[in-house]
């Protein structure tokens, strides 16, 4: 049994930052915008660990709560937003309570995540779920669970996970017999895991990793490592790749964000975003696109990024942006929804822009008559042709690209 890191929560590490970064910035914008759904919010901390680190860094359960509070002050709905937010932690439910004494109505569940989960959710049938899945170790990542939950009665569902892709790559060398080798030998330094994964080469280890991918496709990649076909970077990014495809199947949006240590270098891990509400997909590439001068901060002091390039480490202009553009909407024969189709755009190029910059793009083409526009409202209040190119707040989009 991997031993377990008991300094993990004293100091809170830059890559950990990250993580939090990504999840409070994405949720000011999502519970703004859930609120007014008028269905109940259930959001649930899988790995919550103490709530916060001994430095005194807020961990994701403070952060969480702090924009809820913000949240349901700001809004005109009276007594109609409700957000009920539950807390796992096997080690450390007390120190947990204990640092989110001050927030009334939340649940702190002391136990593991795969022993709970289902019993919080059974009562949350037309609710707004929200899960964010941290886990301490990859171990956790029960991929047949994940679709379990596209299949409960909720209003809406969306998962933030934490994946160490590369953790899992080197888990699966070990099991196939073969060892994992990077060309920077203290790559994982930066990865330290609360409670590391370790597998070996028996039919338990294999049955293991076919639950994490959600099947058996991890085989064929590391066969082609073992054989010096791919090296351990591609081995990752191909992984990654398919284990979204796996996702896929259970979730209409899944978006894959590297996560880097430095500008022009591999990611040291994934945070895999998964909905099935194109809304959400939407939002979270906004997030990621528009909180990168924060994040670049974080960097600057010589620690962590979030990409600036594609997953190719091609930096992204606006020539590029158009060309991507074109090439996504001329598939567009029929009329679609704006907001579906920039989910799909993003599903398949990545987060590389922010949705305005597609909408850009979009005005420009429609204005050479490229694209057919439905708006509707299709006039102002003033009796002018809407020219708008957003959805939400009672406006619709549909585009159809023009043979």
């Amino acid at each position: 049994m991997a031993k377990k890191n008991d300094d993990f929560f004293v100091e809170k590490k830059p890559w950990s930052k990250v993580k939090d970064e990504l999840l409070g910035c994405y949720l000011k914008p999502y519970v703004a915008k859930i609120i007014h759904t008028r269905k109940p919010l259930a959001y649930v901390d899988c790995f919550a660990g103490k709530g916060k680190f001994d430095d005194g860094n807020p961990g994701s359960p403070l952060i969480a709560l702090d924009i809820f509070q913000q949240g349901l002050a700001s809004t005109k709905l009276e007594g109609n937003a409700q957000i009920g937010a539950a807390f796992i932690d096997l080690n450390y439910a007390s120190e947990l309570e204990k640092n989110l004494s001050d927030y009334k109505g939340i649940k702190i569940v002391s136990g593991k995540y795969e022993d709970t989960i289902e019993n919080l959710l059974k009562t949350r049938t037309g609710c707004n779920v929200f899960l964010y899945i941290d886990p301490y170790g990859i171990k956790n990542l029960d991929c047949t669970r994940f679709d379990q939950f596209a299949n409960g009665q909720f209003n809406t569902i969306e998962l933030l996970i934490n994946m160490n892709s590369f953790g899992f790559i080197r888990e699966a060398c070990n099991a196939m017999g073969t060892k994992f080798k990077i060309d920077d030998g203290s790559f994982f330094d930066d990865l330290i895991e609360y409670d590391p994964t370790v597998l070996d080469s028996t039919d338990k280890s294999i049955e293991a990793l076919n639950r994490i991918a959600g099947g058996e496709y991890w085989k064929n990649i590391i066969t082609r490592y073992k054989n010096g076909e791919i090296d351990g970077y591609k081995a990752e990014e191909y992984f990654s790749q398919q284990y979204c495809q796996r996702l896929s199947e259970s979730y209409k949006y899944v978006l894959n964000m590297p996560i880097r240590i430095q500008q022009n270098r591999h990611p040291k891990y994934r945070m895999i975003h998964a909905t099935n509400h194109p809304s959400g997909c939407v939002l979270m590439a906004d997030n990621i696109c528009n909180r990168w001068e924060l994040l670049k901060n974080i960097q600057n002091r010589g620690q962590l990024t979030l990409f600036q390039e594609d997953f190719n480490n091609q930096i992204v202009d606006e020539d590029r942006i158009t060309d991507y553009v074109i090439e996504h909407f001329s598939q567009c024969n029929r009329w679609v929804s704006l907001t579906v189709s920039q989910a799909v755009f993003f599903v398949r190029y990545g987060a590389i822009c922010k949705s305005g910059d597609i909408a850009k793009v979009l005005k420009k083409l429609e204005k050479d008559r490229r694209i057919e526009v439905i708006r509707n409202p299709s006039q102002t209040a003033k009796g002018k042709p809407s020219t708008f190119m957003t959805e939400g707040h009672g406006k619709t989009v549909s585009v159809k690209w023009v043979k």
